[in-house]
């Protein structure tokens, strides 16, 4: 079955929370494109994607010029809320039951 929505708002209107829900997790693909708004789906959109380790170095001189390197890692997101909603017209962020995110150009469509 084929399942199209433009936002998880539109599918909880018209299934309900509980429908709408399953019918998300059950997808096998989803592809999801800019300009969405509502901050909660975002949000648990770059909860899925996931986080990444970042490092940063931090380098410390001393009065008597000796130098000391201090490397640190924290965990940033993948794809933060923000990007997830500016993707550019044309790009599509394809999720796959079993593989990493994909992030792809969509071309247009000309049924034939």
């Amino acid at each position: 079955m084929r399942t199209l929505f433009e936002t998880t708002t539109q599918a909880r209107t018209r299934w309900g929370e509980h429908a709408a829900s399953t019918i998300w997790d059950a997808s096998i693909v989803k592809v999801i494109l800019g300009g969405a708004s509502a901050s909660k789906d975002l949000q648990e959109l770059s909860l899925l994607i996931g986080e990444r380790d970042e490092a940063s170095d931090t380098v410390t001189i001393t009065d008597y010029g000796a130098r000391s390197l201090q490397r640190s890692l924290r965990r940033v997101s993948i794809m933060p809320p923000e990007r997830i909603r500016t993707m550019p017209f044309g790009t599509g962020l394809v999720m796959l039951r079993s593989a990493p995110p994909i992030i792809t150009r969509l071309r247009p469509w000309n049924p034939g």
